[in-house]
């Protein structure tokens, strides 16, 4: 069910690509981690990169404000150091790969080279989800323990460049998945992220 409803997500986008003003793609490198609701003192947990790369379509409301419907593969997640006896560590990181649909409300200040501002939600799809310790080769299957769909709430600060019909983009973008990672009603984990793009428009 869940990959016939991201089938037809991208089925959308596309049919939606024919009546869009612009068509966007991009790649960047994101900077995530996880957020615990409480302290865990065995567990010290750092920021970890991951890639994004997508493309998008976006509809013009009016002359400054558009409408940008997104389709992204996505990993992140979260570097670990987990304490099981005070002379012993154990470095791992948690891995989860997502495919996201953010619908942003895009606010351009020009029609011309322009910095701009967007906001909105992201709805989330998540097909893996890991933790993998590197020196023993060991990996834990965490999916069958998370929510296989999250809702979360992005903000964006780019800046775009007509060039003729064409055009280039460079963006960040904060993410703050809202809600539980996990199923487990007890463990509750969260997770941020920040998002650096690059990307090329094709003005229709």
């Amino acid at each position: 069910m869940r990959r016939k409803l991201v089938a037809a997500l991208f089925i959308f986008l596309f049919t939606q690509a024919i009546r869009a003003n612009e068509i966007k793609a991009m790649a960047g490198i994101n900077f995530s981690k996880y957020l615990f609701s409480g302290p865990i003192d065995s567990l010290n947990r750092q920021q970890k990169t991951g890639c994004d790369f997508g493309f998008g379509c976006i509809f013009d409301i009016n002359m400054n404000l558009k409408l940008e419907i997104n389709a992204f593969y996505s990993q992140r997640g979260a570097k670990v150091s987990i304490a099981y006896t005070p002379d012993t560590t154990v470095s791992g990181y948690y891995k989860n790969i997502t495919i996201n649909f953010p619908l942003l409300f895009k606010y351009q200040f020009t029609d011309k080279a322009s910095p701009y501002i967007a906001l909105g939600p992201e709805f989330i799809f998540v097909t893996a989800h890991h933790l993998i310790f590197p020196e023993s080769g060991d990996v834990l299957d965490l999916i069958d323990n998370t929510k296989k769909f999250i809702l979360a709430l992005d903000a964006v600060l780019g800046y775009e460049w007509p060039l003729g019909q064409w055009g280039l983009s460079a963006e960040i973008r904060y993410s703050r998945r809202l809600g539980n990672l996990l199923i487990h009603p007890e463990a509750k984990v969260g997770s941020e992220s920040v998002t650096f793009l690059l990307g090329g428009v094709y003005y229709l």
